[in-house]
Protein backbone atom coordinates (compact mmCIF):
# COMPACT_ATOMS: atom_id res chain seq x y z
CA UNK A 1 0.00 0.00 0.00
CA UNK A 2 1.37 3.41 -0.93
CA UNK A 3 0.75 6.33 1.38
CA UNK A 4 0.43 9.71 -0.26
CA UNK A 5 -0.21 11.79 2.84
CA UNK A 6 2.26 14.70 2.94
CA UNK A 7 4.57 15.22 5.91
CA UNK A 8 6.76 18.26 6.40
CA UNK A 9 9.46 18.26 9.05
CA UNK A 10 11.53 21.36 9.68
CA UNK A 11 14.55 22.12 11.85
CA UNK A 12 12.37 23.60 14.58
CA UNK A 13 10.33 20.36 14.61
CA UNK A 14 13.55 18.38 15.05
CA UNK A 15 14.74 20.52 17.96
CA UNK A 16 11.32 20.47 19.64
CA UNK A 17 11.13 16.67 19.34
CA UNK A 18 14.70 16.01 20.47
CA UNK A 19 14.14 18.28 23.49
CA UNK A 20 10.88 16.46 24.34
CA UNK A 21 12.83 13.17 24.26
CA UNK A 22 15.60 14.66 26.47
CA UNK A 23 18.10 14.11 23.63
CA UNK A 24 17.58 10.33 24.01
CA UNK A 25 16.58 7.64 21.53
CA UNK A 26 12.94 6.71 22.08
CA UNK A 27 13.79 2.98 22.06
CA UNK A 28 17.31 2.60 23.47
CA UNK A 29 17.82 5.68 25.62
CA UNK A 30 21.09 6.36 23.79
CA UNK A 31 22.20 9.98 23.61
CA UNK A 32 21.14 11.59 20.32
CA UNK A 33 22.94 14.25 18.29
CA UNK A 34 21.97 15.64 14.90
CA UNK A 35 24.54 13.26 13.35
CA UNK A 36 23.24 10.10 15.05
CA UNK A 37 19.50 10.70 14.81
CA UNK A 38 16.82 9.53 12.40
CA UNK A 39 13.12 10.42 12.37
CA UNK A 40 10.93 7.34 12.08
CA UNK A 41 7.30 6.32 12.37
CA UNK A 42 6.15 4.79 15.65
CA UNK A 43 3.59 2.76 13.72
CA UNK A 44 4.63 2.46 10.06
CA UNK A 45 1.40 0.64 9.18
CA UNK A 46 -1.02 3.16 10.68
CA UNK A 47 -3.72 4.10 8.22
CA UNK A 48 -5.35 7.11 9.88
CA UNK A 49 -3.24 10.20 10.65
CA UNK A 50 -0.07 8.36 9.65
CA UNK A 51 1.77 11.60 8.91
CA UNK A 52 0.92 13.26 12.24
CA UNK A 53 3.93 14.29 14.28
CA UNK A 54 2.47 12.18 17.13
CA UNK A 55 3.25 9.09 15.03
CA UNK A 56 6.94 10.02 14.76
CA UNK A 57 9.89 9.74 17.08
CA UNK A 58 13.64 10.11 17.01
CA UNK A 59 15.79 7.01 17.17
CA UNK A 60 19.46 6.25 16.92
CA UNK A 61 20.58 5.63 13.35
CA UNK A 62 21.45 2.02 14.27
CA UNK A 63 17.71 1.31 14.67
CA UNK A 64 16.31 3.36 11.82
CA UNK A 65 16.06 0.55 9.26
CA UNK A 66 14.22 -1.66 11.72
CA UNK A 67 11.93 1.17 12.85
CA UNK A 68 11.06 1.88 9.23
CA UNK A 69 9.62 -1.61 8.77
CA UNK A 70 8.12 -2.73 12.09
CA UNK A 71 6.43 -0.92 14.97
CA UNK A 72 8.02 -0.31 18.35
CA UNK A 73 6.18 -3.19 20.06
CA UNK A 74 7.60 -5.60 17.48
CA UNK A 75 11.10 -4.12 17.91
CA UNK A 76 10.95 -4.65 21.68
CA UNK A 77 9.61 -8.20 21.26
CA UNK A 78 12.44 -8.93 18.82
CA UNK A 79 15.04 -7.53 21.24
CA UNK A 80 13.64 -9.78 23.99
CA UNK A 81 13.87 -12.83 21.72
CA UNK A 82 17.46 -12.01 20.81
CA UNK A 83 18.50 -11.64 24.45
CA UNK A 84 16.62 -14.81 25.42
CA UNK A 85 18.30 -16.75 22.62
CA UNK A 86 21.86 -15.35 22.68
CA UNK A 87 22.09 -13.13 25.75
CA UNK A 88 23.76 -15.72 27.99
CA UNK A 89 26.78 -15.72 25.67
CA UNK A 90 27.42 -12.12 26.69
CA UNK A 91 26.17 -12.28 30.25
CA UNK A 92 22.66 -10.90 29.70
CA UNK A 93 19.27 -12.20 30.70
CA UNK A 94 15.71 -10.93 30.88
CA UNK A 95 13.29 -10.91 33.75
CA UNK A 96 9.64 -10.19 32.97
CA UNK A 97 7.98 -7.74 35.34
CA UNK A 98 4.30 -7.42 36.17
CA UNK A 99 2.57 -4.21 35.15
Amino acid sequence: MRHTEKFKFFAEDFWRLIKSQNHKCALTGRELTPNTTELELKDPYREKNRADISNHYLVTRALSFLARHIDEKQIIELAVEIVQHRGKEMGYGIKKIKK
